[in-house]
């Protein structure tokens, strides 16, 4: 695997983090969170659109008062629109924090956007969704409960939790799973991967079977933040995240076998410091993966970069 270019698109004297990628209409999608630094209450979503050879052709903002807008995730709906969710943290005006709550727009062009739809249960949070038969699935987690919960259904109409407890501390011993990612098989097989900021902090690779109720784990031996999955072919998943390599953090991609569930190391990306939050996709250019990193100067740049396979 080779690194092709690497641009860095967007940069600003706040603090940009936390990206997604989507391929829409021909052109790249990325998403991230604009604020004060990684903690703050006043995050917003950009979106910076490029062209497929990572230049910035436009950009487009969402804002919500007294909301911190955290973690914007991109998919396109089975019906072809723009879906973008995201999770509020929202306070009153005296800076109070009230709740937290997923919410999602959608786009028919990716410039302007809808109204907001909350949706799932306060103050679980609901990480990505991915779509299969026309329904989406996400993983939820909440981190006094140390457990993740399965949602189903349709962000912009119903969407419902029907498996509670697919990963916890108390049935599987695994403590505080969070960020988490789905991708699923042309014979219909889940897989999952989610990171662990507990115990060991190894990542857990699971499988289940339609309807996805029973999940088996896997531990990957190695820690994965913020994770985000591809399946390449049949035989090839490949998972980029934030690595825990030398000592330092950097943004590493991986493939790894569906059968011995083993991981091999593929490339580092150029990253340093606070970094990673990747997207990921494939086109018949090659992968096209989004990041987030301060290694140059101290100050977080959102990066896009293009690899062959």
């Amino acid at each position: 695997m080779m690194i092709n270019w690497t641009n860095s698109i967007w940069k600003t004297s706040k603090h940009s983090a936390f990206t997604d990628l989507c391929a829409f209409a021909g052109k790249l999608f990325v998403s991230f969170r604009e604020a004060s630094d990684h903690m703050s209450k006043d995050g917003d979503i950009r979106i910076v659109i490029c062209d497929l050879d990572g230049k910035k052709i436009n950009s487009v903002s969402v804002k919500m008062a007294n909301c911190d807008l955290r973690d914007p995730k991109l998919t396109v709906m089975p019906d072809g629109k723009l879906l973008m969710n995201a999770y509020a943290r929202c306070y009153d005006k005296k800076g109070k924090w009230l709740h937290s709550r997923s919410l999602c727009w959608f786009s028919q062009d990716g410039l302007s956007w809808s109204s907001h739809h909350w949706f799932a249960e306060k103050n679980w949070w609901l990480w990505r969704i991915r779509w299969q038969d026309e329904q989406a699935y996400g993983f939820a987690y909440k981190r006094a409960q140390q457990q993740l919960n399965l949602y189903k259904g349709n962000p912009l109409r119903t969407f419902e939790c029907f498996k509670t407890d697919a990963l916890s501390l108390a049935s599987n011993g695994l403590g505080y799973p969070n960020e988490s990612d789905l991708c699923f098989s042309q014979n219909g097989n889940a897989y999952a991967v989610v990171r662990r900021d507990a115990d060991t902090f190894t990542a857990q690779w699971g499988v289940a079977k339609p309807p996805y109720t029973a999940w088996q784990w896997f531990d990957l031996k190695q820690y994965i933040g913020a994770p985000v999955i591809l399946q390449v072919d049949a035989n090839t998943i490949l998972i980029c995240g934030r690595a825990w390599l030398a000592g330092k953090f950097k943004t590493a991609l991986w493939k790894i076998d569906i059968e011995t569930k083993k991981l091999t190391l593929q490339i580092v990306l150029p990253s340093g410091g606070d970094c990673s939050y990747a997207g990921m996709i494939k086109s018949e250019q090659g992968i096209y993966i989004s990041y987030y990193s301060s290694h140059i100067d101290n100050q977080s740049h959102i990066y896009l970069t293009h690899l062959d396979l």
